[in-house]
């Protein structure tokens, strides 16, 4: 269960990197593709769908984690008694 914890958690940190990196993009001119190399940055700027997906992954980690965090304090729980 806490593995799970921990890729839900590197989910959610993988996904609001990339979804950032789109908003300082477009909005700001500036932030992770800016310094980024251009082979890489390319991929990213040519499937802008990524960062829906991004936002997508993010919501539905955030929404898991909620009764995966309460299966996991309820474990410790009884483990403790």
């Amino acid at each position: 269960m806490k593995l799970l914890d921990v890729a839900l958690s590197a989910a959610m940190l993988l996904s609001a990197i990339i979804f950032f990196a789109y908003i300082g993009l477009y909005f700001f001119d500036f932030g992770l593709f800016k310094i980024l190399p251009p082979s890489i940055v390319g991929f990213f700027v040519r499937v802008e769908a990524l960062q829906y997906v991004a936002l997508g992954l993010f919501v539905a980690a955030l929404i898991a984690k909620v009764p995966l965090r309460r299966e996991i304090k309820r474990q410790e729980a009884e483990t403790q008694i």
